[in-house]
C-alpha cells in the first residue's frame, strides 16, 4: 500500500498536489479541530519541530480520538506518510516530513487527578512536560519525566523517560499504568495490563511504531518540595569528581538523582564540570547528609542548591543557532570504570569538545526485568551521552573527525536511547534481539502496512 514511502522519508518528490488528496473537503466538513494547508498563516510555524523544518501537505490538530482516527484513515487513503506530534522536540526530525500528514496532538493538553487516594492522574499527549508539572503541583504530586518544560508527553513516554526521580521510581513509563490510542485502521482503544497486553508491553520503550497514543494514565508521586541546584567544579578535577561520584551514587538514598555535565567554553557558559543534583524532599539533616558528598571531590567553584517546588527544576529549552548543527548520541552502560573515565577525561577541555553528559539510572531501574517492557536495558546503571557541536556547512567527512572523539567510548557501552539522539540509528542497537523479534510480532498484529514509520522503524 505504501510504496511511496521510502521517497517521502527521503524528501524526493514534490508536495502532494492538494486537488489529488482523495476526500479533503469531506475531512475538512466533519474534523473538529484545525486543518492547515500550505497556503494558510499558521502553515509556516506548524510545519516545523524542533530539529527540523518540513513540508507536509497538511497539518491537523484533532481535538479527540475521532478526529485522530479520521486523520489517520485519510491519510492511509491517500498513501500519505504519518507523523504524530506531542512537542515535537524530538532530535531525530520525525515530528514532521515532507509531503504528509503532521497529526499534532497539541489540543490533548488536559491534566486531571482522576483518582486522588491512589495518586492516578490522566494526561494528554500533546501535553507539555513544564505545564504537566504545575498543574501537579497544588496536589503535592509529580511524575518523573525528563529535564525540560518543552518536551511533550507523548513522545518522552513512548521511548522510556528519565526524570528527576529516576532511581526511586524508575522511568517514566514505569509509572504508567494504562493508555488510550487510535490504531492504523482507526479503531480507537485502551490500553494496559488488562486490554491489550501485549500492546501495553510495547509501548513502554517501542516508541510510535503501533499506534497513536493520546492520553497517558499515571500513578504520580507525592511530592511537597525538592531539593535542587548545580555544584560546579573546574576541568582539572574532572577524574576525581567522576570517581568520587561514581562510588557514592550507587549507594545513595534513591531520593537524591544526579547528572554530570562536561562542558565545553560553550554559549557564553565557561567550561567546567556542573553537577545538577535533585534531592526528592525539604532541605533538612537527611537531604543535607545527602548531598554532602558532591562537595568533597576537589575545589568547588561554585554551588546553589536550595529547596524549591517541583516543577520549578524543569529547564527552558535551548534552541542553538541555525549555523550550528548538534548531533546527539548517546549508551548505556553497567559501569563507569576507570578505563572508561580516563577516556572520558581525554577528550575534554580541547577544541571541538563535545558536551558530556554522565547521568545515573541506577536503582528502580535496576530492579524491573530486561523483559518486563519494550525498554530492556535494565541492568545499565549510567547513560553516557553527547551534543557534538559543528558549523552546519561542514561536510560528511568533516563531521566525520568531528565525531572520532566520541567513537572512542562507544567501546564502553550497550544499545541506544531513543529519546537522546539525533542519527538515524540501527535499530538492533536499541533494541536488543529478543526484545526486537517481540516488538515485530506486535507490528505486524497492530500495523501490518507499516504506516507508522516516521520513528526508529520497527518493520513487519
Amino acid at each position: 500500500m505504501f510504496k511511496e514511502e521510502a521517497n517521502f522519508q527521503e524528501g524526493k518528490i514534490s508536495m502532494h498536489s492538494l486537488a489529488n488528496l482523495t476526500g479533503l473537503e469531506k475531512l475538512k466538513e466533519t474534523f473538529k479541530g484545525e486543518i492547515t494547508l500550505p497556503e494558510d498563516a499558521r502553515y509556516e510555524k506548524l510545519r516545523e519541530a524542533y530539529s527540523k523544518k518540513g513540508s507536509p501537505a497538511l497539518v491537523v490538530q484533532p481535538l479527540d480520538n475521532n478526529d485522530v482516527s479520521a486523520a489517520i484513515n485519510f491519510a492511509v487513503s491517500n498513501s500519505l506518510v504519518i507523523s504524530a506530534r506531542s512537542g515535537g522536540h524530538g532530535s531525530a526530525g520525525f515530528a514532521t516530513n515532507d509531503g504528509g500528514i503532521v497529526i499534532d496532538l497539541s489540543n490533548f493538553n488536559k491534566v486531571e487527578v482522576i483518582d486522588k487516594s491512589n495518586g492516578i492522574v490522566r494526561v494528554g499527549a500533546g501535553a507539555k512536560w513544564g505545564d504537566v508539572a504545575k498543574e501537579l503541583e497544588p496536589y503535592k504530586l509529580a511524575i518523573s519525566s525528563g529535564d525540560t518544560k518543552s518536551v511533550g508527553v507523548g513522545g518522552l513516554v513512548l521511548g522510556g523517560g528519565i526524570g528527576w526521580m529516576v532511581r526511586k521510581y524508575g522511568f517514566t513509563i514505569d509509572s504508567l499504568v494504562a493508555a488510550e490510542a487510535v490504531l492504523a485502521d482507526g479503531s480507537i482503544i485502551r490500553i494496559s495490563k488488562e486490554e491489550n497486553e501485549d500492546l501495553f508491553w510495547a509501548i513502554r520503550g517501542g516508541g510510535g511504531n503501533f499506534c497513536i497514543v493520546t492520553n497517558f494514565e499515571f500513578i504520580a508521586r507525592k511530592i511537597d518540595k525538592v531539593v535542587f541546584g548545580t555544584v560546579q567544579y573546574g576541568l582539572e578535577d574532572l577524574q576525581s569528581v567522576l570517581k568520587g561520584w561514581r562510588d557514592y551514587i550507587n549507594e545513595a538514598d534513591e531520593n537524591l538523582n544526579s547528572t554530570i555535565r562536561i562542558m565545553p567554553s560553550l554559549f557564553g557558559m565557561p567550561a567546567g564540570i556542573y553537577i545538577l543534583l535533585c534531592y526528592a524532599g525539604k532541605l533538612n539533616s537527611k537531604s543535607k547528609k545527602a548531598i554532602e558528598p558532591f562537595m568533597k571531590w576537589g575545589t568547588v567553584v561554585q554551588e546553589n542548591v536550595k529547596e524549591m517546588n517541583y516543577a520549578d527544576v524543569l529547564e527552558d529549552s535551548m534552541h542553538p543557532p541555525a549555523e550550528i548543527k548538534i548531533t546527539v548520541k548517546n549508551f548505556f552502560t553497567k559501569e563507569l570504570n576507570d578505563d572508561l573515565i580516563k577516556e572520558l577525561s581525554g577528550i575534554c577541555g580541547k577544541e571541538n569538545s563535545p558536551v558530556l553528559q554522565v547521568r545515573s539510572i541506577n536503582g528502580e531501574n535496576n530492579r524491573i526485568a530486561p523483559d518486563a517492557t519494550a525498554f530492556a536495558f535494565r541492568s545499565s546503571k549510567f547513560i553516557i551521552g553527547a551534543g557534538i557541536i559543528a558549523p552546519a556547512s561542514f561536510t560528511e567527512s568533516q563531521m566525520e573527525a568531528v565525531l572520532q572523539p566520541w567513537k572512542s567510548l562507544e567501546k564502553f557501552g550497550e544499545g541506544i536511547y531513543v529519546n537522546f539522539t539525533s542519527e538515524k540509528e540501527n535499530i538492533n542497537e536499541i533494541y536488543p534481539a529478543a526484545t526486537f523479534e517481540r516488538l515485530k510480532q506486535i507490528k505486524r498484529k497492530f500495523d501490518p502496512e507499516n504506516i507508522f514509520n516516521q520513528n526508529y522503524n520497527i518493520k513487519p
